[in-house]
């Protein structure tokens, strides 16, 4: 869970603040940083956490703003040094919710979630109609993702859930519970 969610964060970061990643350091969330943050789930932690990236960014941006118009020519570190000599505060949160999600369940009404992706995948198998064996020859995937933040990513996030519910479906030994009325 989660896999690439860093790395696109500090791509925004980078994207933002105008530096490159390399100055960008990601630590672990805690609640001791954002005591009410989001879980990672339902494919909304880019969209929540690099929105939060996002505005924290713009914030201390806009802090810098009158050290990059004194100094020009300068660099990140330039501003940044002359920030903390004048004091000014170099720390930031940012914090976003989706505005507008709700959802009825009795009226079956809603909006709960911000967007839906869609996606099809079509699998070419050759069966071994005496052992049940089979031999994947080919796999066609389409996914709309949107405007991606990172590609590579994305295309690993995709083909990982591929295999995974190709594992689910024909590796792995479902066992029916009977229920009890």
């Amino acid at each position: 869970m989660g896999q690439g969610l860093h790395t696109k964060i500090i791509q925004v970061a980078s994207r933002c603040l105008g530096v490159p990643t390399s100055k960008i350091h990601i630590s672990e969330a805690n609640t001791d940083k954002v005591p009410n943050t989001p879980p990672t789930a339902a494919s909304i932690s880019t969209d929540i956490n690099g929105m939060a990236v996002k505005k924290a960014c713009q914030a201390m941006k806009e802090r810098l703003e009158p050290y990059m118009y004194a100094n020009p020519k300068g660099n990140w570190e330039d501003w940044v040094r002359a920030a903390y000599i004048d004091r000014v505060s170099l720390s930031v949160t940012g914090f976003h919710k989706v505005e507008d999600l709700h959802y009825d369940w009795e009226k079956n009404v809603g909006r709960p979630y911000d967007y839906f992706s869609f996606g099809t995948a079509a699998t070419e198998v050759e069966i071994d109609c005496l052992t049940g064996d089979h031999h994947v020859i080919k796999t066609h995937i389409v996914m709309d993702v949107g405007d991606s933040l990172n590609p590579a990513i994305d295309v690993g996030q995709i083909e990982g859930g591929f295999i995974q519910g190709y594992g689910m479906f024909v590796l792995e030994d479902h066992q029916i519970t009977p229920r009890v009325i």
